[in-house]
């Protein structure tokens, strides 16, 4: 075991995985583990536990989802939706309430998954987390498509090439990129562009989604990236973006409380599919929490943006407030 020490970091990355698979799938026991190396179970012990500390191994404690049926049911029938997920947060932490939301978003998804799917995704720290809770049943041949332009976040682990990536590979499935920004301000370029076959293919793709996920966001999640912020604050008055009474954000677009884009110049200067693919795919799944993002998420129901929902039971009734649904 000294010679541990003397492995390079990829080297000592694929023994602390061995040992991981001994102890966590094969279920051996360290001092068994320990005689195998001919060391001690005080050393296997402390590299067990770098494993964990390296995040060669993680640990996910699924604690059961109780669900609120009625909660579920009146949103169905409200907003005309496919299907409603309402989660009974039991007062957890944001935080742990979307990780809990993460693990139904992926078990949902897989439930409806066929052979030659196409799945559009988006991208965000909530899509990104029920991307990695996918655990296909088995593999199927579908294409995971990039459906709208480089959001360019800060954080590229969870933007949207990644997260194609990352789904795709777990089903053994194809993916296709969107090579162009989210915007373009000059028209005559974004029209030009739309038009190079690269582009025009994987948009052709991406409108044939039968399978959407997206997050729900707020105004403020216009500007969750450096480059969009400054393209935006560049590009359009305070005063307009006040009057425009935006309330969402969904698919890059902005909208009112009523669901209907709001009038303003960055709608208009979108990269990606088109509201009609979106109305026509046949799940369009939006998850989204916290009590903060109740507005949008009450925009997006009544502009159809999404026919799936998964939410927390928090949410679930502010955003049934805000509708004046009555809850007995």
């Amino acid at each position: 075991m000294y010679e541990y020490e003397k492995m390079n970091e990829t080297e000592k990355l694929n023994f602390l995985a061995q040992l991981s698979n001994l102890y966590y799938e094969l279920n051996m026991t360290q001092s068994e583990i320990a005689n195998k190396f001919s060391t001690s179970r005080f050393k296997i012990s402390k590299l067990l536990q770098e494993a964990r500390d390296r995040n060669v191994v993680e640990i996910t404690i699924n604690n059961p989802h109780t669900r609120v049926n009625e909660l579920e049911n009146l949103l169905k029938s409200n907003f005309n939706l496919k299907h409603v997920i309402v989660l009974d947060n039991k007062s957890l932490p944001l935080e742990e309430t979307l990780s809990s939301l993460a693990k139904l978003g992926a078990e949902y998804l897989d439930s409806i998954i066929t052979e030659n799917s196409i799945v559009g995704v988006l991208w965000g720290k909530t899509i990104s987390n029920v991307v990695k809770r996918l655990k296909p049943k088995k593999k199927l041949p579908i294409t995971v498509v990039q459906v709208m332009g480089a959001a360019a976040k800060d954080d590229p682990l969870i933007d949207a090439p990644e997260l194609i990536r990352k789904f795709a590979n777990s089903y053994g499935g194809k993916y296709k990129y969107l090579y162009a920004p989210l915007y373009i301000d000059n028209d005559y370029a974004r029209k030009a562009i739309l038009q190079e076959p690269v582009i025009n293919d994987t948009l052709f793709f991406a409108n044939k989604a039968d399978i959407i996920l997206t997050g729900i966001g707020t105004v403020d999640a216009v500007f969750a990236s450096t480059l969009w912020s400054k393209y935006v604050l560049a590009n359009q008055h305070s005063s307009n973006l006040a009057s425009s009474k935006a309330v969402g954000c969904a698919f890059a677009r902005l909208y009112d409380n009523s669901g209907q884009e709001a009038v303003i110049d960055v709608n208009s200067k979108i990269v990606g599919i088109d509201l009609e693919a979106i109305h026509a795919a046949n799940h369009v799944i939006g998850v989204a929490a916290g009590k903060f993002k109740a507005e949008a998420i009450l925009g997006a129901l009544r502009g159809k943006y999404i026919n799936v929902l998964i939410t927390d039971d928090d949410t679930a009734l502010k955003v049934l407030s805000l509708a004046q649904i009555e809850v007995k």
